[in-house]
């Protein structure tokens, strides 16, 4: 364990199964919290969980669909009653398109909708009752370069999702001011997470193209989560923070 910042601390990371999520579960446990690994694939979550607690660490894992609403209330239940409190929530969970802007379909960009922004809102909803009833809470949200910049090798349902995550995240923070809880948003760029490997750009050489010379990786991400999810960030909200390896510039 690399030190006990978040020391009686409980984060719930969705998509915490793989990836930035998976990663991101990890880092927190390394710095002390309890974590709850939602996923809707059980069985990683729960070998991320049992690879945490081999290790010194407390972890459980919770199955999830995030795309289920009228679910979520009841599962947001369900993780509480694992440690008895949430205080750091990371939205992770989300999938990526790249299709182009003219194939797009209402159908494929309800999906998008669906499980990039309307489940980031509803799981939040439910998770900020909680915080404000404990008057403390760190919510950080999964966003995008896409959201900054529009969509290049993803699409523009997902660049939309991602921007809208954005404001989520300021609506949040000024609304849990009061109750002591923050909301902030992480920006990654390119990413070798399985999903982005799935992307045209993980075919290039990051070297012609990204100042820092190479792609990012989960590690990279977690450690901008770590940041918002501890006293570190106490007196930042409605912020978001840019890791692309200076890509953005």
């Amino acid at each position: 364990m690399n030190s006990e910042m978040l020391n009686g601390r409980v984060a719930m990371v969705t998509g915490g199964g793989r990836g930035i999520g998976e990663a991101s579960a990890r880092k927190l446990s390394d710095h002390g919290a309890k974590v709850i690994l939602a996923d809707m694939d059980l069985a990683a979550a729960q070998a991320v969980a049992a690879d945490i607690n081999a290790k010194g660490g407390q972890a459980k894992a919770l199955e999830i669909n995030v795309a289920e609403f009228d679910k979520i209330p009841g599962k947001i239940a369900e993780a509480k009653a694992l440690f008895g409190r949430i205080d750091i929530l990371v939205n992770v969970a989300g999938i990526v398109g790249a299709t182009p802007i003219e194939d797009i379909t209402l159908e494929s960009w309800d999906r998008m909708m669906d499980i990039d922004l309307k489940s980031m809102f509803f799981v939040t909803q439910a998770v900020f009752a909680l915080m404000k009833e404990q008057g403390y809470g760190k919510l950080v949200h999964m966003s995008s370069l896409a959201a900054l910049r529009g969509g290049r090798s993803s699409d523009a349902s997902y660049a939309a999702a991602k921007a809208g995550i954005l404001n989520l995240s300021k609506c949040f923070a000024l609304h849990g001011a009061a109750y002591h809880i923050t909301s902030n948003a992480v920006c990654p760029g390119n990413i070798l997470t399985p999903m982005g490997k799935s992307l045209s750009w993980s075919h290039v050489d990051p070297k012609t193209y990204i100042p820092l010379g190479r792609y990012g990786t989960a590690e990279d991400i977690a450690n901008a989560v770590l940041f918002y999810a501890s006293d570190m960030s106490d007196y930042v909200t409605g912020d978001f923070m840019n890791v692309n390896g200076g890509l953005y510039m």
